[in-house]
């Protein structure tokens, strides 16, 4: 009942329809069964969820598909905790699976130490290590941070003293891998002796002596199941254990199976350290928090090959067939335990709204002032008309009228009230007005238990609003009505003749636009009377949301920066404080965008000068956008945007995910070096640059399934501006094809070919008698048109029938109208 109040505290932060599962593991030992898993029984699965749940089924496997597992800016532990989080945020179901055998994992340097500690560790290197000049070494590559509070030292990214580890040239950049690979050793070993002693010492805890000798695997393990309430529910562990494998330390692929080092006399022995620290993990830590029955264990034999497919195909195929089994089993007791979703639509609309109040809350600060005049005239009986919020994009309006639909209930703390919120264009029941307006009417009907007429007219709809159900809703129940952007419907919606002039004294409206969009403002001004009374009697009714005062945006930034525990230099804040006081207009979206860039300066960082040049948030995001393509790959960040922005209200993470698999220009820039078993994207590259993106992104519900989109207009109008309205008509017919492709289902269960132009590649994976191409299946998640649920009834595939239609009127006519005829115009399911 809560929900049907718009009582929004206790709802979840997301309305998940997804099963996300991190699979964790070590790098090299494990590739037989992560390939199986993707190209075998991951898509069983995802049909599996699709069909009888309605769910997406989703994988995030951060070391498939790359080469090497450490990252340049060092950030991998940070990337698969995040994605972890994620995972548990956002599944249904299962939300952590780990595969283990005999390799521990990597250890990496820490990407951070603490500067107290670092402080600790560092006399102890200089003094007892000398021999080997570490302390010099750490002094180069370790910087103190004192923007972040408690101030750390960071280990700087590798490109900023070995630039060669990013060159195309494979020979540099295996040379600077090697350099790389002998500096981080002597880095790590020299930090675990010295955090040994300290621990000895009792100068250290536990926890931090820890951080130095763990793996990343074990800090995955950790995260996922072993601090998890759930861990049996929604968790999963396979061991494989390979018989007399130590037998075969000679081997030349041993290393890639077991941990191994070099003895004090250059021998090649097993780690036994890390080897402790494996059977730990696996005979005590996971089986005192797992119950047998969440456990599988594999024996297999050792081949000179290592474990592969072929040699190993009984093993493999009992691996897959478990695998499967379990994670449908956990989904099924899941999804009966909790109701996902309501079969009701309308209580599906007012949760996806709720839920896009809880987020736009959580980015709103300060603006006391105009949540007075807010709350004037909410809390005034004698007023009996709407009031209007307008003001320029980005200037938080949404975000204002979500603070309002929340505080109101303390507003009106003593009464009993309800909150009817419509974020106008966020779902496809708020696309339309006539859609909104029946919408709200039926929800007033089933909090006060009133009956109405579904009307095909809008006017009729309205009067029966005002003539009818706000007369029926009784004087002790107070309602607020809040109906935001209504510049983001069409434009038969401008006049506003389908809003209510008049309401009881229970019931509150607001509503918000833009002040120069289409005629709004002027007609809602009408509306009110604007044009025939006494300002005074109206100017309460016309709110005004203006842009900051630069004083106002650093009292606003100190109490950000203490949330973050952050902090920044003199010279930075003068930085700051001088640009924003050269603004015309500080809107809340600016100084959002320019406060998350300024979260990423270390106190040693000097200020762009292409930073100094933004004037406005349109400059800002484009800066950002070209800060994030220099990070990640250009090609895939610029078509990641372009996809993702193509579709009408986002994209879900599996579509893109596989249409980036399509596009042979995407993997070509990705794959300079190598080319896995399997001609898919890397799914972590998507996951660095969704994670860089995040604070701007949104997920939520769109044609029963949960999609990413932006969170503001200004993204989309950029994107647009700056990517896809330079397109070239070759790029439209690969990105617009590809995206035809994904729904049309032009690809599935065939081989893709993938033609590779790079001469090493070809000579390396003897592709010459095949002239470089490759025919790989890209194992696309299947698009029917319709498919069969859980309850035996038809259900459609909403995505495919909006999204298919609208990529091929933007195709040229020559290889539209073809598709259009056989699978639109005589595809009588399509129809």
């Amino acid at each position: 009942m809560d929900i049907l109040r718009g009582h929004c505290q206790e709802i979840p932060d997301v309305r998940s329809k997804v099963v996300r599962v991190f699979l964790s593991s070590t790098f090299s030992d494990t590739l037989a069964e992560r390939d199986s898993l993707i190209d075998t029984v991951f898509p069983k699965l995802k049909d599996y969820c699709r069909e009888k749940y309605g769910l997406e089924f989703q994988y995030a496997d951060m070391r498939w598909g790359i080469q090497n597992e450490s990252s340049n800016n060092h950030s991998e532990v940070q990337t698969c905790l995040h994605e972890i989080e994620m995972c548990k945020k956002y599944s249904v179901a299962t939300n952590f699976i780990v595969l283990l055998s005999h390799r521990y994992g990597s250890r990496p340097t820490p990407a951070t130490i603490r500067a107290t500690l670092f402080d600790l560790l560092f006399p102890i290197i200089r003094s007892d290590l000398n021999d080997n000049n570490d302390a010099q070494l750490l002094s180069q590559w370790y910087q103190l941070d004192t923007n972040r509070i408690p101030a750390v030292y960071v280990l700087r990214s590798i490109s900023s003293i070995l630039p060669k580890i990013e060159s195309s040239n494979t020979k540099e950049m295996k040379q600077a891998e090697k350099e790389w690979k002998i500096i981080n050793n002597r880095i790590r070993n020299c930090l675990r002796q010295a955090a040994t002693k300290c621990f000895e010492q009792n100068q250290i805890t536990q926890d931090e002596y820890d951080d130095f000798f763990i793996s990343i695997t074990e800090k995955e393990i950790v995260k996922g199941i072993l601090t998890t309430s759930d861990a049996n529910q929604r968790t999963l562990c396979f061991l494989r254990e390979i018989e007399n494998i130590h037998e075969h330390l000679f081997d030349s692929k041993i290393s890639k199976y077991i941990d191994m080092c070099h003895s004090k006399t250059g021998e090649l022995i097993i780690d036994s350290e890390a080897e402790n620290l494996l059977q730990n993990l696996k005979k005590s830590r996971i089986p005192s928090k797992l119950q047998s029955s969440n456990i599988f264990s594999y024996q297999v034999h050792w081949t000179s090959n290592g474990i592969n497919r072929h040699d190993h195909a009984t093993y493999i195929a009992q691996f897959n067939n478990d695998f499967y089994h379990a994670v449908k089993q956990q989904i099924d007791q899941c999804v009966k335990s909790r109701i996902l979703f309501d079969s009701d639509p309308l209580q599906h609309e007012i949760l996806e709204h709720a839920i896009q109040c809880k987020t736009y809350v959580n980015k709103f600060h300060g603006r006391i002032d105009i949540l007075n005049q807010f709350k004037e005239y909410v809390m005034n009986e004698n007023e009996n008309r709407f009031c209007i919020a307008y003001g320029d994009s980005g200037f938080g309006k949404t975000s204002l009228l979500a603070k309002i639909a929340i505080d109101v209930l303390k507003w009106w703390s003593n009464r009993s009230v309800s909150v009817i919120l419509r974020f106008l264009g966020t779902t496809p029941q708020s696309s339309t007005m006539y859609k909104t307006l029946l919408s709200i009417s039926q929800q007033i009907c089933q909090l006060y238990n009133l009956s109405m007429d579904t009307y095909s007219d809008i006017l009729q709809l309205r009067y029966q609003l005002e003539t009818n159900l706000f007369l029926k809703i009784p004087e002790n129940e107070y309602l607020l009505i809040v109906i935001d952007s209504i510049d983001q419907l069409e434009s038969d919606a401008y006049d506003c003749q389908w809003l209510p002039k008049l309401f009881p004294k229970n019931i509150k409206c607001i509503v918000s636009t833009l002040p120069e969009h289409g005629g709004i403002l002027a007609s809602l001004k009408s509306l009110i009377g604007y044009y025939r009374l006494e300002i005074k009697q109206i100017q309460h009714l016309l709110i005004l949301i203006p842009s900051f005062e630069s004083s106002t945006v650093e009292i606003i930034y100190n109490d950000w920066l203490q949330l973050k525990q952050r902090s920044l230099t003199h010279e930075q804040r003068t930085f700051i404080r001088q640009w924003m006081e050269e603004q015309t207009k500080i809107v809340p979206l600016l100084m959002k965008l320019m406060f998350d860039i300024l979260c990423t300066w270390h106190s040693y960082d000097t200020i762009d000068n292409q930073l100094k040049t933004c004037r406005t948030v349109d400059d800002c995001i484009r800066y950002l956008f070209n800060h994030l393509q220099t990070k990640h790959n250009s090609v895939l960040f610029r078509r990641a945007l372009c996809y993702m922005t193509a579709c009408r209200s986002g994209i879900s993470q599996n579509e893109l995910e596989d249409v980036l698999s399509l596009d042979d220009d995407v993997l070509k820039s990705i794959f300079e070096h190598y080319i896995p078993p399997i001609q898919r994207l890397p799914g972590i590259l998507w996951t660095r640059i969704r994670n860089d993106l995040d604070e701007y992104l949104t997920e939520k519900e769109i044609d029963d399934s949960s999609v990413i989109y932006w969170y503001h207009r200004r993204f989309i109008d950029v994107v647009n501006k700056e990517y896809l309205s330079q397109l070239d008509e070759t790029e439209k017919e690969i990105i617009f094809g590809n995206m035809i492709d994904l729904y049309n289902e032009t690809w599935k269960e065939k081989n893709k070919p993938f033609k590779i132009d790079n001469p090493k590649l070809i000579d390396k994976y003897h592709l010459i008698e095949s002239n470089g191409e490759i025919p790989g299946n890209r194992l696309i998640t299947s698009q029917p048109i319709e498919f069969i649920n859980v309850n035996g009834k038809i259900q459609y595939n909403k995505r495919k029938l909006n999204e298919l239609p609208q990529f091929l009127c933007k195709l040229s006519p020559n290889l539209a109208i073809p598709i259009v005829v056989t699978e639109v115009f005589f595809n009588y399911s399509f129809m």
